[in-house]
């Protein structure tokens, strides 16, 4: 695994050497043409509105009962503190529904209203089938799109593409006898991509994990239940050397419902998990030490009382380039937040007994400007939690529920810092329909996570969604005359 990135890395290398020295000449005979220009005025960094967005849909599991779930903040963004209504794009804007590969299937065209498009999860050839939202004008800004089930509940976000990506999950021993990871292109150019998985036995080495190639608009998926069987814990990161990918991973027992892995944050000391529900079975905890030196995790929960220790002062030790599953005892009778502090960068996920072979939730960022999910139910014996977390100062957000036909109710929350607060959802009107949530950061708070969990009853956990920042403006760097533009 270690050799492999090397090699990517001298290969990067040698066309900067070249560039490096071209530019070294260039600058000098630049300095023997004219005398050198005085220093530049202060420099400005500019907020610019996003102009276009995409994510990428995984093959869903319900047959035609499968949705994707379109949501764009744009007509309610301006609350945000850092985007203002005047900012934002006014006019036409879209978002194009369409299977990779394939043709539009559906267009939306109404920013501030959820939209549920029909999305089979297979081929008329039974094939998976799976699916981009691609957003323009004012469509774009604050677009969120997810995999959702036929009431419209989301299961898991589709996500941005990029070119690193963690997942971690159970292992063979621990239910999943099925782990499928599914690849989606979105882009114009090919993506090669390269898996590292480790499990609790140690890196698993195989050449079926190098170079795999995936074609613009095309899904590949990979099986990784034969080279992680007997496994308790299976992590996996996605690395591309060329372009970029999404990806997503489905896990199942040999029979029954499908559970998706939310992309978990990259590897780090802190690690924030939010939107851990109560349940009537323990939770687990699934933790991966990416590098070779050992790890000495502490842990602590963030409940509606305070901060409080699970494990007691006992902390978890794990070697390097491991992956491990923690029982957690009971959590108490409403959702907390879990922080992991570590002497080493690690990540995680918080595995929930519910639906399938557990419902999970992984660290997550606070939230900037705000956070989309559009994918919500509350109905049918249905209940939606909104689970707000301040680990630092107190926090201030705007809460937005908008149903399918524009309609909103808001109230504004504070949460005290070192606090967790869950609040029940509802959908607009009190209506049986599925709703929109739009979470704001306001100005002046401390920084805030969230994720938003369902359950059937009080403890069967049937979704969770850790709330990821959907952007409305984007931060561009200052420009000016200078070779530091040229990167290799």
């Amino acid at each position: 695994m270690g050799s492999g990135r090397c090699a990517v890395k001298l290969t990067r290398l040698i066309p900067a050497v070249v560039v490096v020295a071209g530019l070294a000449s260039a600058a000098g005979v630049a300095t023997g043409l004219k005398p050198a220009q005085p220093a530049p005025a202060a420099l400005t960094v500019r907020q610019v509105p996003v102009s276009g967005a995409v994510r990428a849909c995984p093959p869903g599991t319900g047959g035609d009962g499968d949705r994707i779930a379109v949501f764009s903040a744009s007509a309610s963004a301006s609350a945000s503190a850092s985007a203002s209504a005047s900012a934002l794009p006014r006019g036409q804007g879209t978002a194009v529904v369409m299977p990779l590969p394939g043709k539009p299937s559906a267009t939306i065209t109404r920013p501030g209203t959820l939209a549920l498009v029909a999305a089979p999860g297979t081929t008329a050839h039974r094939q998976p089938q799976a699916w981009s939202v691609t957003a323009t004008g004012a469509m774009a800004p604050g677009l969120a799109a997810e995999l959702a089930d036929v009431k419209g509940q989301a299961t898991v976000s589709c996500a941005s593409p990029g070119s690193d990506l963690w997942f971690v999950g159970p292992g063979q021993q621990s239910g999943a006898s099925q782990i499928q990871l599914h690849l989606m292109n979105v882009d114009v150019l090919a993506a090669t991509v390269e898996l590292d998985v480790i499990t609790d036995a140690g890196p698993v080495q195989s050449g079926a994990y190098s170079g795999i190639t995936v074609l613009p608009h095309q899904l590949v998926t990979e099986t990784l239940s034969s080279a992680t069987s007997g496994a308790s814990v299976v992590a996996i990161e996605v690395r591309t050397t060329t372009g970029r990918v999404a990806a997503a991973v489905a896990t199942s027992a040999r029979s029954g419902p499908v559970s998706w892995l939310p992309s978990a944050a990259s590897p780090a000391q802190t690690q924030i998990i939010p939107g851990v529900p109560p349940s009537a079975a323990p939770s687990g905890l699934l933790l991966v030490v990416p590098g070779n030196q050992n790890a000495r995790v502490s842990l602590e929960a963030i409940t509606a009382q305070g901060r409080y220790q699970p494990l007691g002062s006992q902390q978890i030790d794990l070697p390097g380039e491991s992956a491990s599953f923690v029982q957690l005892p009971a959590l108490g009778g409403s959702a907390v937040t879990l922080v992991l502090s570590s002497n080493v960068p690690v990540t995680a996920s918080a595995m929930v007994p519910g639906a399938g072979v557990g419902v999970f939730t992984v660290p997550a960022p606070p939230i900037t400007e705000q956070s989309v999910i559009a994918g919500n139910v509350a109905d049918g014996g249905l209940n939606a939690t909104l689970s707000l977390t301040a680990p630092a100062a107190t926090a201030r957000v705007t809460v937005t529920e908008t149903g399918d036909t524009g309609q909103t109710q808001s109230q504004t929350l504070t949460i005290p810092g070192g606090r967790t607060l869950n609040v029940p959802l509802t959908a607009p009107g009190r209506s049986r329909k599925p709703f929109s949530l739009v979470i704001t950061p306001l100005a002046g708070s401390g920084p805030v996570y969230a994720a938003r969990f369902e359950a059937q009853g009080r403890n069967m956990t049937t979704s969770i969604i850790p709330a990821i920042s959907a952007l409305t403006t984007i931060t561009l760097p200052p420009a000016r005359g200078s070779y530091a533009a040229i990167r290799p």
